[in-house]
């Protein structure tokens, strides 16, 4: 069955693929995010707890600080494997070497727009000339007992069968898995699903799906991926990154989860710590609106709303969002109704009957004034002050 067929009767395929996660490289790609090699430590280590099986833990040949970095979280003795960005050059290769990883990320431009704007316009003699340089690196990797993944950026802006070539001869090298990158996210999920359906129909090698979210579809795309067999992707926590940020690995995890029922074996239960830990650590405050771990992800302030969860919280959440290391909140706003108030006051200590209830509601109502509204402590006190 295809996913897109969707048919409630048709059993659901398993989903096969793992995660690199990027937040420690490409995440930290933002005007005034710098983390410590202690802070990259301890987000390394909630990852490994999720159960992510692969990061991007930097790129070494950045600085002294960066292969700092890199050799701490080897050192942790960390279940998943570590990797490295790398241009194809073997310095860059001796850097990531020398921090103790267990691979390299190589990469070269793919579409003729970053080949001319890098290197001129004789896109034919470059690109000829990158792919070599690509080839002798993923050798001299591969020499060095290092899991490779080669990928090309801008790829979907790439000539497929052009890509298509490159990836093959990467495969032939011995690249370990292939990645590809919606550097501008021009993609749709549509697009998506075909593009990489495509390139698994024609490759054996693992397939990698990254995201960039400068049209809001990176998680969906990623998704997209996923479902046309794409073999790992490259998220972020938060969705952090260049310009408008990265797929997230939140909302990956939990849409595969719910909305796919994928049996996935990641620690959901930590999602809420580590999206926090990289919003303290990066200064970037989060939405209040953003999925999953957002602040008002799992807030109800209108009366209708509160009434059909206290009487079934599946009227108004698709899971308990303890799930994620989060709690719901019943919230007091101008649209409380009095099965918010009565709610309240019982959790407190105050059992009113139905009737009971619908009179102070009135009396509150009565005595609100434009613009004002109360807060739990008002109820409270309004409530002891008419009982006396």
């Amino acid at each position: 069955m295809d996913y897109f067929d969707l048919n409630e009767n048709e059993p659901k395929k398993k989903l096969n693929f793992f995660f690199c996660d990027t937040t420690l490289r490409d995440g930290e790609q933002v005007a005034g995010i710098r983390y410590t090699p202690e802070q990259k430590v301890e987000i390394a280590k909630l990852l490994d707890k999720v159960g992510v099986e692969s990061i991007d833990a930097g790129f070494a040949a950045t600085s002294e600080e960066e292969r700092l970095s890199i050799r701490k979280i080897c050192d942790l003795g960390l279940k998943m494997r570590i990797m490295s960005m790398c241009r194809v050059v073997r310095e860059d290769i001796d850097h990531a070497y020398s921090c103790g990883v267990g691979g390299v990320i190589l990469f070269i431009p793919g579409s003729d727009i970053h080949i001319k704007a890098k290197f001129g316009d004789d896109v034919p003699t470059v690109r000829k000339k990158l792919v070599q340089k690509a080839m002798d690196a993923i050798k001299y990797a591969k020499d060095k007992g290092l899991f490779v993944e080669f990928g090309v950026e801008d790829s979907t802006r790439t000539d497929f069968n052009v890509l298509l070539e490159i990836l093959s001869m990467a495969e032939q090298e011995g690249a370990d898995i292939l990645g590809t990158t919606d550097t501008i996210g021009c993609m749709t999920p549509e697009r998506t699903y075909n593009f990489i359906k495509k390139l698994v129909n024609h490759l054996k090698a693992p397939i990698g799906v990254h995201c960039h979210n400068d049209m809001g579809l990176a998680t969906a795309n990623t998704i997209a991926g996923l479902l046309a067999g794409g073999g790992y992707c490259s998220p972020t926590v938060n969705g952090m990154g260049e310009r408008a940020g990265n797929a997230s690995l939140e909302e990956i995890i939990m849409i595969l989860k719910v909305l796919y029922k994928q049996d996935l074996k990641y620690d959901t239960k930590i999602l809420g710590e580590l999206s926090k830990t990289v919003e303290k650590y990066s200064g970037i405050s989060m939405d209040i609106f953003k999925p999953i771990v957002g602040q008002n992800a799992y807030s109800h302030e209108s009366g209708i709303h509160i009434h059909g969860m206290l009487k079934d919280v599946n009227t108004y959440e698709l899971f308990d969002p303890q799930l994620v290391g989060r709690f719901r909140k019943y919230e007091l706003g101008k649209h409380a109704g009095k099965h918010t108030i009565q709610y309240i006051l019982k959790i407190n200590g105050f059992e009113l009957s139905e009737e009971e209830v619908t009179d102070f509601w009135r009396h509150m109502k009565n005595n609100e004034k434009v613009g004002v509204y109360y807060t739990v402590e008002d109820i409270i006190a309004e409530y002891k002050k008419l009982r006396g």
